[in-house]
């Protein structure tokens, strides 16, 4: 069985092989309107019957395929469910990032904290008088440290990601890495580097689908929403575009 999507709008037309791919995709897709569904047997299908003449293969795939999901076998009724599942999948989506989206401008953690931080949980009210528990981040005494030397040794001296992680690597102790028993290298020293929230700010949406994305896009919380690490002009100053601005190449950024 095979699922095409359908976009009357850009006349975006995907084929897939699974309906939750299909559902997924339309979920991605951006468009006003909701892309409508047409699941279709494989054309071989056709050239097998059982005794009574009907399609033995196509009737086994439909009930594989029903198995994943209750609906969406009857074939007049595929194009409507599939639009009214993608429409609802779209709307799940956006309410959940609208929550996430408030989270991060409140200045409330979300997931695991950084390197130099710790989770402390508070109990917070909201307006309809309901008691949460939300996370905010507090510096961690040890790790914190670690995190202030590293951006000296990058803003001030100029050092390289490797070269920093090399100092790092020489005093396990007083560095302890990110992972325990591990070691430091140059991608986890950037990763420190160009994190946003030793600013004071929280940070969410750096990503998307796994890229960088531009920095308009980010959201961002109000300055100083917990306890800064490094300041505004050190940050900056730490950054890889600074090498690339001078002329140089950071061979480790």
């Amino acid at each position: 069985m095979t699922t095409r999507l359908y976009c009357r709008e850009c006349g975006w037309h995907p084929e897939f092989r699974r309906k939750r791919a299909a559902l997924r995709a339309a979920a991605r897709h951006h468009c006003t309107g909701t892309p409508v569904a047409e699941t279709r047997p494989p054309w071989w299908s056709r050239l097998w019957t059982n005794q009574s003449g009907t399609r033995a293969v196509d009737t086994d795939a439909r009930a594989d395929d029903q198995s994943g999901d209750d609906v969406l076998v009857d074939a007049h009724g595929n194009r409507i469910q599939w639009a009214a599942l993608a429409a609802h999948h779209a709307e799940t989506t956006r309410r959940a990032r609208a929550a996430m989206v408030e989270l991060v401008r409140a200045g409330y953690q979300i997931g695991p904290p950084p390197y130099g931080y710790r989770a402390l949980r508070i109990r917070v009210t909201d307006p309809s008088g309901h008691s949460k528990l939300r996370a905010v981040l507090v510096p961690d005494w040890q790790t914190a440290a670690v995190v202030k030397q590293i951006f000296t040794w990058r803003a001030d001296h100029g050092l390289t990601f490797a070269a920093i992680a090399a100092r790092l690597n020489s005093d396990p102790r007083q560095y302890p890495a990110p992972v325990p028993n591990g070691r430091w290298t140059a991608k986890a020293v950037r990763r420190i580097v160009t994190n946003a929230k030793y600013t004071g700010r929280q940070v969410w949406a750096r990503t998307v689908a796994g890229r960088p994305a531009p920095m308009e896009q980010w959201v961002t919380s109000a300055a100083k929403v917990h306890e800064p690490l490094v300041d505004e002009r050190t940050f900056h100053q730490a950054q890889p575009k600074r090498v690339a601005g001078e002329g140089g190449h950071d061979s480790a950024a």
